[in-house]
């Protein structure tokens, strides 16, 4: 019996260890970011969503859509990111320290609504490691992921946020109420 014992005792001893292997330091090739934000439920004039890609390698986009996204929109604009390896290096160093790649989110009863929502896709050793939306977080979690997509919005230059912004009050102007 005390054998039996022993033995379930060192499988499950190994899958822990297994199961809490460290993310490796250096950056897989596959490495990507994918973040999307939209403003959450309001009128179509006021509603937009955009979304950040960056990686896998040196290449990033970003995706703006107005209103609610209508398919073939033609006030969709999309635009490339200018992406350095040093770049990649710096996200994938954040996210590895941060705890990304091995969360285990908490997530609450009730998710929050009207409000906007995000997600955040990781990929790295071919894994997607997908990060809850901030309607979906409480607390130091939400902190967390918060700061994680300001982070990932600051590898978009301010030409681009301002084009945005331009581009949303032009569709605004447009749309009868």
């Amino acid at each position: 019996m005390r054998l039996l014992t022993f033995f379930y005792a060192s499988i499950v001893l190994i899958l822990l260890i297994i199961g809490c292997a460290p993310v490796p330091a250096e950056m897989p090739d596959d490495f990507a970011i994918t973040f999307s934000w939209n403003t959450g439920s309001l009128p179509p004039r006021y509603r937009y969503d955009y979304v950040i890609t960056i990686g896998p390698g040196a290449q990033g986009e970003f995706d703006y859509v107005p209103g609610y996204g209508e398919e073939n929109d033609p006030n969709r604009w999309v635009t490339a990111i200018a992406v350095t390896q040093d770049d990649l290096e710096t996200l994938y160093v954040y996210f590895r320290e941060k705890g990304f790649f091995d969360a285990k989110w908490v997530k609450p009863e009730a998710e929050r609504v009207g409000g906007s929502t995000t997600s955040l896709i990781l990929t790295a050793f071919g894994k997607d490691h997908l990060v809850p939306s901030i309607s979906a977080l409480e607390g130091t979690e939400l902190n967390k992921v918060e700061a994680a997509q300001d982070f990932v919005r600051l590898f978009v230059p301010d030409a681009i946020w301002e084009e945005m912004e331009a581009r949303q009050a032009a569709y605004e102007a447009s749309q009868s109420d």
